[in-house]
């Protein structure tokens, strides 16, 4: 990021040819800054600093301290339909620059003690526009005063300083000032707050040049600079060291020689600022002429800092540039091959640390890493994890596992009425691992509830894909539903990926999975919600997963793997599909929701057979669901829940409802609607120890999942094809074999126990801690 600014702003605008064209007055800045005791302050009339002033006036006031950036979603929503009639005039500026910087202070404080500071905080995101996609050096500059309301200032740009710390909870808000005094607020709207900071996103005394800057209101009627894109704000950071090399050869015409900017370099390293250390780096390489000893020992360094930095791409390439056909190169391979490791390209790491490993094979620390190549190579080949290992390695803080992504059984087609889908590129067997996939993107970030890691998935992916331009094809070729897009989202501008942050919103909204820390705690019985919390994240190969209700594959998670195996078998060619919502839905709200939200209509066998039931009959079973629901949760979960009045109330109106299940429709399909009642049944008998009307009621469940026909011939016959696979169904297989075992039929209970297993492997992932689950539940 720093070379494309340094090249964007710096070598184009202030250049000896257009420094004082662009910012006549670089010496004011030495009068602006609101820092101490770094700059001179700028002083009030009786000679005291503003802000020293400010911080008292501050200290004096009796009124509660109120965050005025911390607004409700109505009252963005207000605000933005006041600005949008105000669409194209000039702002108000009813605010002084003290007032706003008092504002400003007062928010940043408040932030600060708040309590709750280190939370996710939902973004409201604004109308979408499209990022800038035009490189700056074509763009002409204008000045605050030129700004409209609602506009987006297309072939301009503005350039300033921010004259404060930012504030840095929801969004990134500063104040910027122009060289003509002018100031304004400046917010930043695709920070990731969920990943701890050493170092403030916008510090003080930072220059900034906003491609085409978009306007609008705020709550107080003054006006905001917002900037949604990453790709459309470049910034010398204030507390950068290079950038204060550049400013001193601007300010002195100093002459920075290449040995300065790798010393240079060097100390930024060691002070972990490792983008000022690459930049350094690069003016040292870019300015040494013929010395290739020098040259090759800065094309070291800098792979060292891009591999830190995690610029993995740029680490490979410098670290092979720096190689001199010497025994030393041996670190420039290892160097390689690490960046390759992080890239995924795990064959192409193999090759660069046997090079290293030919020139010192003693190296121990090479040898691991060439290992755990191997390890990553036959996972990728042959799907041969250890889940066992996998498993150990999870923990509440580690939930990013090292693994390779296995994908050879799939391949993403067209398919015939829901654009593209997954489907397999060979017969894969009942049980088989389809496809197990490394996250693309997964906050650690585990709550009950959904909103904060939806946020934390959002804000994640616009930083990731900024960071990492590698990356955007791989996101950007995701569905995104309706939003139009511009076809330059990638693209490589003034050195940096555009990046349209709201096409990456629409990507999530339709690509999104919810995880479990690790799906095998969620088949323990009666686990409480709290036990076992979920975050969301982005998998780029499942997510061409399309939904069936009757799928064929059943997800798994372990950490930040997704774990997919086939539930019965797949021949090559076929579709592979999922289901994207609780099974239980009754089909009228499967109707509504899958074309609200993801833009399609369900055609699967179950789908298709139920639109022969009238919609009047469909809707009197909801009815009588949502009637026994409440009925049930009439009396508080305890010792007194399970009360013979209420068993025999449920029985009755649950044999109600399966009477209202048309036999000529539904002789072999599931019977959603069912399902939660007959379980609540077959636990209610459970706990009186009916171990008949138990096991009666766990068939019947079974049933409704679609099992239709169980017991044959003394021998138990699940059908796959047409049979739900999930938590509930697995816990009914455990409950019938209990059952059966109850009545002396072993046969039987061990048959059960059988397809239960079954059932974990796809449900857990792997069948690691089934037995464990059986005798601790017994």
């Amino acid at each position: 990021m720093l070379r494309v600014i340094y090249k964007s702003v710096f070598r184009t605008f202030w250049s000896p040819f257009r420094l004082h064209e662009v910012w006549p007055n670089l010496q004011l800045y030495d009068s602006i800054d609101f820092t101490i005791p770094q700059i001179t302050q700028p002083s009030s009339p009786n000679g005291q600093s503003i802000r020293s002033v400010l911080e008292r006036k501050m200290a004096e006031s009796t009124e509660e301290l109120l965050n005025s950036y911390e607004i409700s979603p109505d009252n963005q929503q207000s605000t933005h339909n006041l600005s949008c009639s105000q669409q194209g005039e000039i702002p108000p500026r009813k605010h002084s620059k003290e007032a706003l910087l008092r504002r400003h202070y007062q928010n940043v404080q408040h932030i600060r003690d708040c309590s709750q500071a280190g939370s996710i905080k939902q973004v409201v995101i604004p109308t979408a526009y499209a990022p800038s996609t035009v490189p700056l050096e074509e763009l002409q500059k204008i000045s605050l005063q030129d700004l409209k309301i609602e506009t987006h200032h297309r072939g301009s740009f503005i350039t300033a300083m921010t004259i404060t710390p930012p504030y840095e909870h929801s969004e990134t808000i500063t104040i910027i000032q122009e060289e003509s005094g002018s100031v304004a607020v400046l917010v930043l709207g695709f920070q990731d707050d969920t990943s701890s900071k050493s170092r403030p996103t916008l510090p003080e005394n930072s220059t900034v040049a906003i491609k085409e800057p978009y306007v609008q209101l705020n709550e107080d009627s003054d006006y905001v600079i917002r900037v949604d894109h990453p790709s459309d704000i470049a910034v010398l950071r204030g507390d950068d060291p290079a950038v204060s090399m550049i400013m001193q050869f601007v300010a002195e015409k100093k002459e920075i020689t290449p040995p300065e900017w790798k010393s240079a370099g060097d100390k930024a390293y060691l002070e972990r600022q490792y983008a000022s250390a690459i930049e350094c780096y690069t003016q040292a390489i870019d300015g040494q002429g013929t010395n290739e000893s020098f040259r090759r020992d800065a094309y070291r360094k800098r792979a060292f800092a891009n591999l830190t930095a995690e610029r993995f791409e740029s680490a490979k390439n410098d670290a092979l540039s720096s190689c001199s056909g010497e025994i030393s190169d041996s670190k420039a391979y290892y160097t390689a091959g690490r960046a390759s490791y992080e890239l995924r390209n795990y064959t192409e790491s193999k090759q660069y640390l046997e090079k290293s490993l030919e020139l010192c094979p003693r190296d121990v620390k090479t040898r691991k890493d060439y290992n755990h190549s191997l390890t990553r190579i036959e996972e990728q080949e042959n799907g041969n994890y250890d889940f066992s290992k996998m498993i150990s390695s999870l923990s509440k803080d580690h939930v990013s596992l090292d693994h390779a992504d296995f994908t050879k059984n799939t391949e993403v087609k067209m398919t015939e009425h829901a654009g593209r889908g997954l489907f397999a590129s060979q017969d894969i067997e009942a049980g088989e691992i389809v496809l197990c996939e490394k996250a693309f993107c997964l906050p650690d970030y585990y709550t009950g509830e959904g909103d904060p890691a939806h946020c934390a998935v959002y804000l994640q992916l616009v930083q990731q894909l900024y960071k990492n331009p590698h990356l955007t094809e791989r996101l950007f070729d995701l569905d995104a539903g309706t939003y139009v897009r511009s076809r330059k989202e990638g693209n490589m501008v003034d050195g940096v990926p555009v990046i349209d942050a709201f096409l990456v919103e629409a990507i999530r909204l339709k690509n999104c999975f919810s995880s479990p820390r690790l799906s095998r705690n969620l088949l323990k019985r009666n686990t409480p919600a709290s036990e076992t919390p979920l975050t969301t994240g982005i998998w780029t190969t499942a997510a061409y997963l399309n939904h069936s209700c009757l799928p064929n594959c059943g997800r798994a998670f372990i950490g930040d793997m997704m774990i997919i195996r086939a539930l019965h078998s797949i021949p090559a060619g076929t579709e592979l599909t999922q289901q994207y919502i609780t099974p239980d839905a009754s089909c009228t709200y499967r109707r509504e929701i899958f074309p609200n939200t993801w833009s399609f209509t369900c055609t699967c066998h179950l789908c298709e057979s139920e639109k022969k039931s009238p919609d009047a009959m469909h809707h009197k079973r909801t009815d009588l669901a949502k009637k026994i629901k409440a009925e049930v949760f009439k009396v508080p979960v305890g010792p007194k829940r399970f009360q013979p009045v209420l068993i025999n109330k449920v029985e009755r109106l649950t044999k109600k409802l399966e009477s209202m299940h048309e036999s000529n429709i539904y002789a072999s399909l599931p019977r959603l609607l069912l399902v939660h009642p007959g379980i609540w049944l077959m636990e209610a008998y459970r706990y009186c120890k009916n171990g008949k009307k138990m096991l009666s009621c766990a068939l019947k469940v079974l049933r409704n999942f679609g099992f239709v026909d169980l017991i044959r011939e003394g021998k138990l016959v699940l059908n796959w094809e047409t049979g739900i696979v999930n938590t509930e169904s697995f816990n009914a297989l455990r409950i019938t074999a209990e059952g059966f075992a109850a009545q002396g039929d072993q046969y039987l209970s061990v048959q059960c126990e059988n397809a239960a297993k079954r059932m974990f492997v796809v449900l857990a992932g792997s069948d690691v801690g089934f037995d464990e689950l059986l005798r601790s539940e017994a």
